[in-house]
């Protein structure tokens, strides 16, 4: 716990710090916002994890990084037109974190302990982790339509891709957990 503390406080200046790069010597006022959100992002998970809304630290610090990775490095710092295939990483890596945030959501609701099929086990955490992922699909195309950013510059074969890679990232973390986790707790 005091880990992930040390963590969110050097996340939180970072954030900080950059924000007042983009404020003052950049004078990009959309990556300032955008620094901005992470640090409220950030707060946000603080929040969660002691409510014991999230139950395992590493799902915590896996969220904190991919907001770090995404929102400033990827957009307020260009890595997504720097690094060739950033974008797949980070979809690879959002269905991974689907999983996870699925299976924490079970393990919430599922304060009785009863006893569920492997099978509803796995088709949860794989439609939960898709339905995500669709609906950031959908909200990049909002984005698009009504703001008149470019999020999906591939059109519809940059959604497909994103969505394969998702797929590609729950199916990696679903193997994952029924190899390691799910035998031990519901079954």
């Amino acid at each position: 716990m005091k880990k992930n503390n040390i963590f969110s406080n050097i996340l939180n200046l970072t954030y900080s710090l950059s924000a007042l790069y983009f404020l003052f010597i950049q004078q990009n006022l959309m990556n300032f916002g955008l620094s901005l959100f992470c640090i409220l992002c950030s707060l946000a998970i603080i929040f969660l994890r002691k409510k014991s809304i999230i139950k395992f630290d590493n799902l915590s610090l896996c969220c904190n990084l991919f907001i770090l990775f995404s929102t400033l490095l990827g957009t307020c710092f260009s890595f997504y037109s720097i690094f060739n295939g950033y974008d797949d990483f980070l979809h690879i890596w959002s269905g991974a974190l689907g999983v996870a945030v699925a299976y924490n959501i079970l393990l919430i609701t599922n304060k009785d302990d009863i006893i569920l099929s492997k099978i509803f086990i796995v088709i949860y955490l794989f439609m939960f982790s898709m339905g995500i992922a669709s609906l950031w699909e959908i909200s990049e195309f909002f984005i698009d339509t009504f703001l008149g950013m470019h999020t999906q510059v591939g059109g519809l074969k940059d959604t497909m891709t994103d969505m394969i890679d998702c797929l590609i990232g729950s199916a990696l973390m679903i193997i994952y957990y029924i190899k390691s986790i799910l035998p031990s707790r519901f079954l």
